[in-house]
């Protein structure tokens, strides 16, 4: 899957924010006693975030090969 530079920034910052709100969640979650929903919405937001993330943490490694091999490699 080839992906401009653009929309590889645009994922990673989305991925920064995912984390970020799940973050806020939980720490709101039990402060304003909604503890376990908060719990539940943090876990499957970081599940996202991960799965993003080993996703395309493998096409950046795969595209920096094929560089490395290209000769490309700056």
């Amino acid at each position: 899957m080839k992906l401009k530079k653009k929309t590889t920034r645009q994922l990673s910052i989305a991925v920064g924010l995912l984390s970020f709100t799940a973050f806020i969640i939980q720490g709101l979650g039990s402060t304003w006693g909604f503890e376990e929903l908060g719990k539940q919405l943090t876990q499957t937001a970081l599940l996202f975030s991960g799965g993003i993330n080993i996703y395309f943490l493998g096409i950046t490694s795969q595209k920096n090969n094929e560089d490395k091999e290209k000769g490309n490699d700056k």
